[in-house]
């Protein structure tokens, strides 16, 4: 094999909580992340040069295509790992919003992992990729294992769970034209922790139950709460904005995912979906109709 195509699925928190800073001065979450069917797609090639190169290309402006991306730095830490004498060459086809929340750095960085794993034949198991990812990013053991999944401490313990039928849902993704850095947003965050503990907070144990019993997502979204929303909302309106189309146009609960800014509407009828992805995406170029997965 000379080659290998993977796909690199985006994500969405269908809930956020901080419950602190750590002594390492990482911050506490324990959240319920979801994958999309919105994906990039990388393709893992070897270059036959007898050198231990990485060549990274892209089809999308903004993209850096050295050890800044984490998809290079993936390619690094797997041909260090058996000393491979062969470089790599990756392609990532982007569709995935960059800096949105929504995991698209480390879903490349993943789809690499996963890919190289297969090309080189190396066998490693799913948990021997999730160690590896950990030392990149807090996403990327989730965007390793995929689905729906609990996760805990800095965000790379992760439990999967049962998550909402993709067949009943249709999900709109809008991403403001601004953005906000992660840091800045949990930075901004703690600044407030006093003011935070007194908004409402997702029960994150409650809103497991619902979905492993296939509850109906009514009782579900009143636990569907992202804390970051509340600083970032504030420095972007643009993110309350895309909320009350969503939810005027029908979806059934609209929130932010991550850091932001990224916002996704959860729908039940296609028309709906539709109609709000006309209006969204006349202000909004980064506007895409998805779903679970």
């Amino acid at each position: 094999m000379k080659q290998i195509t993977v796909d690199a699925y985006s994500k969405v928190n269908l809930a956020l909580d901080v419950l602190g800073r750590l002594p390492n001065g990482y911050h506490e979450v324990h959240m319920i992340m979801q994958q999309l069917q919105l994906k990039d797609r990388i393709t893992v090639k070897k270059t036959g040069s007898g050198r231990r190169e990485i060549i990274l290309t892209t089809d999308k402006d903004g993209v850096p295509l050295d050890y800044r991306n984490l998809a290079f730095q993936a390619a690094q830490l797997m041909l260090g790992l058996e000393e491979l004498t062969e470089g790599v060459h990756i392609h990532i086809e982007k569709h995935i919003p960059i800096a949105a929340g929504m995991a698209g750095g480390s879903a490349d960085c993943a789809a690499v992992f996963i890919a190289m794993n297969e090309l080189f034949d190396m066998k490693l198991s799913t948990a021997s990729l999730c160690r590896l990812g950990a030392k990149l990013g807090a996403d990327i053991p989730f965007c390793i294992m995929g689905g729906t999944a609990v996760a805990a401490g800095t965000g790379t313990n992760i439990t999967k769970i049962k998550g909402l039928n993709p067949e009943k849902y249709f999900v709109l993704v809008c991403k403001p034209s601004q953005g906000m850095s992660t840091g800045a947003v949990y930075a901004k965050y703690s600044e407030r922790a006093g003011e935070m503990i007194l908004r409402k907070h997702p029960d994150i144990i409650r809103l497991v139950g619902g979905l492993t019993s296939d509850s109906g997502l009514e009782i579900l979204k009143k636990d569907m709460i992202n804390v970051l929303q509340y600083v970032t909302a504030e420095e972007l309106t643009e993110i309350k904005e895309i909320i009350y189309i969503m939810e005027r146009k029908g979806a059934e609960h609209a929130m932010m995912t991550g850091s932001g800014p990224a916002v996704f509407g959860i729908f039940r009828d296609s028309q709906k979906v539709a109609e709000a992805y006309m209006e969204l995406a006349e202000i909004y170029e980064e506007t895409y109709i998805t779903g679970f997965r």
